[in-house]
């Protein structure tokens, strides 16, 4: 199953860069997000960090390469 992982950082403000790479198989028909706790991320920049997520992938081809 191909899968494919989006990443961003809060740390490249005021645009963070989404960055795009392979992905490990996963179960069924689904979508995971891991949010690292340990740095303190709040959930408003958690929010704002999907977003850019969203439009980097909407704006990109389907399915990513």
């Amino acid at each position: 199953m191909a899968t494919r992982i989006y990443g961003v950082s809060r740390g490249e403000e005021p645009n963070p860069y989404v960055t795009e790479g392979v992905g490990s198989a996963t179960s069924a028909d689904n979508v995971e997000v891991t949010v690292d706790l340990a740095v303190g991320l709040k959930k408003d920049e958690v929010v704002r960090l999907l977003q850019r997520i969203a439009e980097h992938i909407t704006k990109g081809g389907w399915p990513p390469a």
